[in-house]
């Protein structure tokens, strides 16, 4: 249920990236032999700025009104409505994340020795504790209706467009201060995996701050295999964007 992908600093980049890796390689036991660009699409897209009941701040919604606004203007039709779950979703794949590591022991952590790690995945148990075998057997039968859910939704809306975080970028290593913060700001970015289907965060612009810019997006959720009408929507938006900023060394 992992879901790879590249970091880049344009669509452009990302596109020529997400080609490469789309490659079949017989090494990779989950490689789909389907072209990169499988068909035409509708030019729908989804605006939902509070998925699930997220409680998005201010500046994201503006990034994510903003990610809208110039998709529409670009042709696409925007229609704002209700996502899809990322609750029950986040929640199911909290416990499919921590069985494997419950199944091996915590052991292994601890000779890791990684305190971080260590303190993330106490922090993971507070929130989803040791799973049975019908636990994880539920969350894989209910994963099949949610994903049901999503290719209906994505079907009739090829993108949606929604918050990566309902913050802005966090300071470095709130997660060690705050986790449940930080989780529950990240619900979208926890809930999507266990669906498989891929996700794009696009650049909207820059925040002013006391500690100087802080960069802002949105995030376009496609369907399965569909990386190319996310990457199609994303060129339109960073089109109509401001440049992404290059510190010099």
């Amino acid at each position: 249920m992992a879901v790879s992908g590249p970091l880049t600093r344009t669509i452009a980049d990302l596109e020529l990236a997400t080609k490469a890796m789309a490659v079949a390689d017989l090494r990779d036991p989950w490689n789909v032999p389907l072209p990169y660009q499988i068909g035409d699409f509708p030019r729908r897209a989804a605006l939902c700025v509070n998925p699930d009941g997220m409680q998005t701040e201010e500046s994201v919604e503006k990034a994510v009104r903003q990610a809208a606004e110039r998709l529409k203007d670009s042709g696409w039709e925007v229609t704002e409505v209700e996502s899809p779950p990322f609750q029950e979703p986040a929640r199911l794949q909290a416990i499919l994340w921590l069985a494997e590591t419950h199944r091996v022991g915590t052991g292994i952590l601890d000779k890791e020795g990684d305190p971080d790690a260590i303190h993330v995945f106490g922090e993971m148990t507070k929130l989803s504790p040791v799973p049975t075998i019908n636990d994880v057997l539920d969350a894989l039968q209910a994963r099949l209706g949610f994903l049901r859910d999503w290719q209906l939704f994505l079907e009739k809306y090829p993108v949606l467009i929604c918050p990566t975080s309902s913050e802005p970028p966090f300071p470095d290593l709130l997660d060690l201060q705050d986790f449940p913060r930080v989780i529950k700001a990240q619900l979208t970015q926890v809930g999507l995996p266990l669906m498989g289907i891929p996700g794009l965060s696009i650049f909207t612009g820059y925040n002013e701050s006391p500690d100087g810019k802080i960069p802002m997006g949105a995030q376009l959720v496609g369907a399965r295999f569909r990386e190319d009408i996310l990457i199609s929507a994303a060129k339109e938006i960073e089109a109509r964007s401001p440049k992404i900023e290059i510190a010099e060394p």
